[in-house]
C-alpha cells in the first residue's frame, strides 16, 4: 500500500477495513512482513512510517535528458578592471541604479566585457529593463551570450553582435525586437523591409513593439508602411503610426489634417486706432468654427472622439488636429510671428484651448521658436505640467541659457519655481551650466526652507553634472550647525555621494575621453 492508501484507511478506521501490508519493493515488503497484524492500529502506524520514509528517501532525483550545452567560445574582449567591476556590482545591487547606463556606455566605449560574477544580475536587469538591452549586449562577451542561451528569461541576449537575418526569421520574440532595433540604426530601409514582409503574421503585441522601433531613422520612405498601419486592429499600433507620420511634415496624414483644419480658423489682424481716438483700436484675434463631427476618416488619422479632460467635445477634436498641423502653416499663411499669433489667441473666449493646442503642437513638433514663446506664458501662470515638454523642445544650449537667466532672477514667482525648472531640465548638463547649478545650490542651501521636494531631488541633479565638474561639487557648501543646514544636509550628502560615485566610475576606465 502507498502512504496515501494508508492514510485513507486511517481516516475510515481499522475496524471497517482490513490493513493490507503489501509493497512493490522487496526490501519494503520484508519490513512490513515483520509487523503484527493482530495489533491493527500499531501495524497501520508502523506501516505508514516505513512507507512514508521510503517514498521520501527512496526516489532518485529526476534527470535532465537534454544534451549538455556546448563549450563556451573563448573570449575576444578584455575584461573590465577590478575597480570598474566592483562599481558595477554596486549598481546591480541597487545602489545608484540610474547610473548603470553610464557605466554600460563607458564599458562599450572602452571595448571591455564584464566579469563572470556580474553576468546573472546583468542579464536579469536586461530582462526587466528592455530599454537597456542594447547597451548591455556589448559587455556580455562570449560567456554572457553562452549563459543567456541556458535560461529562457535571458533569450533576448542570445546571438552575436553580427547576427544575420536568420535571427529575424527564427528567433524568439525578444531577440527579434532587439535585432530590429539594431538593424534600424545601421540600415533603416532593410529593417522596414523585413518588418513589412512578416507584418501580417506578427502577433498584435509584437506589432506594437516593432512599429515603435521605426522612430529610429524615421524618414519619408517609411510613410507608405505607416499609412497602412493606420488601419491596424491594435490601438497601440495605430497611435504609434500617427505619432511617426505627424513627424513627417509632408506626409499625407499631415496634409489631410491641415486641409480639415484651415477652414476652421480665421485670423483677424486687427486695426490701429486713429490719432485723435476717433476710431478705437482693435487687437488681432482668431475666429473659430468647431468641427461638426469626428467622422471615421478623422478617427483613422488619430483624432480621439472622446472629450479631452477639461475641454468640450468639439473643441477637443480641434485641439488634437492643431497638435499635428505644422505650426509654420499658420505663421506663413498669415505672415505673423508666433508671438503675434499667441497674442491673438489669447484675446477671445478660446484662450485656454489655444494655449493647450499650441503647447501640444510645439512639444510634439519640437519647435524651438514656439516653445520659447509659450514658455514665457507658462512660467508666470505656473503651468508646471508644461515646463518639461517646452524645455525639451529647446536646443540644449538655448535651454541652459534660459535656465541660467531664471536662476539669477529675484522675482518671487520665478524663485519659487527654480527647483522645479532645474528638475525638469533632464539632459546631461554642460560644464558651464553645471557650475551654474552648483553655485545656485550652494546659495539655496544657505537659506531657510521647507522645500522637501527640492531637497529630495538633489541626488538626481548629481546624475546630470558634467564629468569635469564632479570633483568640484564637494567644496563650497555652507556647512554649519544652523537649522538651515540641518534641513538641507541629508539631501546634499546624497548629492555628493552620487557625484563621488560617478567620479570614481569615470576614473575606473583608462583612456576615458570624458576625463
Amino acid at each position: 500500500m502507498t502512504f496515501a492508501e494508508l492514510t485513507q484507511v486511517a481516516l475510515l478506521g481499522t475496524e471497517r477495513q482490513t490493513v493490507s501490508l503489501t509493497a512493490g519493493q522487496p526490501d519494503v515488503q520484508a519490513l512490513l512482513a515483520q509487523l503484527d497484524l493482530n495489533r491493527r492500529e500499531a501495524a497501520l502506524l508502523s506501516a505508514a512510517v516505513i512507507t512514508g520514509l521510503y517514498e521520501e528517501a527512496g526516489q532518485l532525483p529526476p534527470r535532465d535528458q537534454a544534451p549538455a550545452p556546448g563549450l563556451c567560445p573563448a573570449e575576444e574582449l578584455p575584461g573590465m578592471s577590478e575597480r570598474a567591476g566592483s562599481l558595477l556590482l554596486r549598481l546591480l545591487g541597487g545602489e545608484f541604479p540610474e547610473v548603470l547606463p553610464e557605466l554600460l556606455a563607458l564599458g562599450a566605449q572602452a571595448g571591455h566585457r564584464t566579469f563572470p560574477e556580474a553576468l546573472p544580475a546583468l542579464l536579469s536587469t536586461g530582462s526587466a529593463r528592455a530599454e537597456w538591452r542594447e547597451s548591455i549586449l556589448p559587455l556580455l562577451g562570449q560567456r554572457g551570450r553562452w549563459l543567456a542561451a541556458q535560461n529562457p528569461e535571458w533569450v533576448w541576449a542570445v546571438g552575436t553582435p553580427d547576427e544575420d537575418e536568420q535571427v529575424w526569421h527564427l528567433g524568439a520574440s525578444a531577440v527579434r525586437r532587439l535585432f530590429l532595433q539594431r538593424l534600424r540604426r545601421i540600415n533603416p530601409a532593410r529593417a522596414r523591409e523585413l518588418l513589412a514582409a512578416t507584418w501580417k503574421t506578427e502577433t498584435p503585441e509584437d506589432r506594437a513593439h516593432f512599429i515603435a522601433v521605426l522612430e529610429l531613422g524615421l524618414s519619408a520612405e517609411d510613410e507608405p508602411f505607416l499609412e497602412a498601419a493606420l488601419d491596424d486592429k491594435r490601438k497601440e499600433v495605430r497611435r504609434t503610426a500617427v505619432a511617426w507620420l505627424a513627424r513627417l511634415p509632408g506626409s499625407a496624414l499631415v496634409q489631410r489634417l491641415t486641409g480639415r483644419t484651415r477652414p476652421l480658423l480665421k485670423f483677424n489682424p486687427g486695426e490701429s486706432g486713429s490719432l485723435f481716438k476717433l476710431k478705437k483700436a482693435t487687437p488681432a484675434s482668431l475666429e473659430v468654427i468647431l468641427p461638426p463631427e469626428c467622422d471615421s476618416a478623422m478617427q483613422r488619422d488619430g483624432i480621439d472622439p472622446k472629450p479631452l479632460p477639461g475641454f468640450g467635445e468639439k473643441i477637443g477634436w480641434l485641439i488634437q488636429m492643431l497638435e499635428i498641423v505644422p505650426l509654420t502653416q499658420w505663421t506663413t499663411e498669415w505672415q505673423i510671428s508666433p508671438s503675434q499669433l499667441m497674442q491673438a489667441s489669447l484675446q477671445g473666449e478660446w484662450k485656454k484651448e489655444f494655449f493647450e493646442a499650441w503647447t501640444r503642437a510645439a512639444i510634439r513638433q519640437r519647435n524651438a521658436e514656439w516653445a520659447e514663446t509659450l514658455f514665457v506664458i507658462a512660467l508666470p501662470a505656473k503651468r508646471v505640467d508644461k515646463f518639461e515638454g517646452l524645455l525639451a523642445a529647446l536646443p540644449e544650449p538655448q535651454r541652459e541659457q534660459r535656465l541660467t537667466v531664471l536662476l539669477g532672477s529675484e522675482d518671487a514667482t520665478t524663485r519659487e519655481l527654480q527647483g522645479t525648472l532645474v528638475a525638469q531640465c533632464r539632459h546631461n548638463w554642460s560644464p558651464e551650466f553645471s557650475r551654474t547649478i552648483l553655485a545656485w545650490l550652494r546659495k539655496t542651501t544657505a537659506l531657510p526652507s521647507t522645500n522637501w521636494a527640492l531637497r529630495n531631488q538633489l541626488s538626481h541633479f548629481a546624475g546630470r553634472l558634467a564629468v569635469a565638474t564632479l570633483t568640484e561639487a564637494a567644496t563650497g557648501w555652507p556647512v554649519s550647525q544652523t537649522p538651515e543646514w540641518e534641513f538641507w544636509s541629508k539631501g546634499v550628502e546624497e548629492f555628493l555621494a552620487l557625484a563621488q560615485f560617478r567620479a570614481d566610475l569615470h576614473a575606473a576606465f583608462p583612456n576615458n575621453p570624458s576625463l
